[in-house]
C-alpha cells in the first residue's frame, strides 16, 4: 500500500501539463515507468515524443486598430466597381423595358394634362377654336392617322401596363412566365386599341 502511494506521488510530480492541438491527450509523462524502461509514449498510448518545436496552429495577438470609415462611393471607386444600375453592362430585358416605358408614358400624360389645364385657363379662346385651326391645316388622312397614334399610344399603354402593376401589388402574376406573357399582352393590346382609336 505504501509503495503504491509513493509511486502515485512520484508520477504526479513527473507529469507535465502540455497543450496539444491535434491530439486528445493533455497530460503527457516525460518517461514511461513500465519495468523501469524509458519509452517515449504518452498517457494515451500514442507513440512519439513530446514535440519541442512550435505547434502547427498558433494564435497571434495583434494590437487593436480601429476601422477607418469610407463612404460607399469611395469604396466602390477604390475597388473599381461599376456604379449601379449600369445599363451599359446589363442586356435590356422585357420587364425592365416595360417599367421604363411605363414611367415615360406617365410623364407624357402629365404633360398632356398640364397643357390642357393651362390652355383652358390662359388661352383667350376656347379649345374648340384651336381644334378648328388644326382642321383648317387640311392634313392628309395618313398624317392624321399617325398623329392620332402618337397621341393615343401613351394613354393606352399606360392603362394596360398599369393593370399589370396593380396585379403585382396584389401579389398576382409574379411568376416569371406570367411577367413575360403579360408584358407581351400589354404591348399587343396597346397596338390593337390604339389602331382602333386612330381609325375613328
Amino acid at each position: 500500500m505504501l509503495s503504491l502511494l509513493l509511486k502515485s506521488s512520484f508520477l504526479r510530480t513527473d507529469m507535465q501539463l502540455l497543450r496539444t492541438v491535434n491530439t486528445n491527450c493533455w497530460f503527457v509523462p516525460s518517461t514511461s515507468f513500465i519495468h523501469g524502461s524509458s519509452v517515449n509514449k504518452n498517457s494515451c498510448g500514442c507513440g512519439g515524443s513530446v514535440p519541442s518545436a512550435k505547434a502547427k496552429h498558433q494564435i497571434e495577438y495583434k494590437s487593436y486598430q480601429p476601422l477607418v470609415y469610407t463612404c460607399h462611393d469611395a469604396k466602390n471607386m477604390k475597388l473599381n466597381r461599376p456604379m449601379s444600375p449600369h445599363l451599359t453592362i446589363y442586356a435590356p430585358t422585357l420587364p425592365a423595358m416595360t417599367s421604363i416605358v411605363q414611367r415615360a408614358t406617365g410623364i407624357v400624360l402629365v404633360t398632356y394634362a398640364l397643357l390642357m389645364a393651362f390652355g383652358s385657363l390662359f388661352l383667350s379662346n376656347g379649345v374648340e377654336t384651336y381644334v378648328l385651326i388644326i382642321q383648317s391645316l387640311d392634313l392628309s388622312r395618313p398624317s392624321i392617322f399617325l398623329i392620332k397614334i402618337c397621341l393615343g399610344a401613351p394613354f393606352v399603354y399606360h392603362y394596360f401596363n398599369g393593370i399589370r402593376f396593380c396585379m403585382w401589388n396584389a401579389c398576382k402574376w409574379l411568376n416569371i412566365k406570367e411577367v413575360y406573357s403579360t408584358a407581351r399582352m400589354s404591348f399587343i393590346a396597346t397596338a390593337v386599341v390604339t389602331t382602333l382609336f386612330a381609325l375613328l
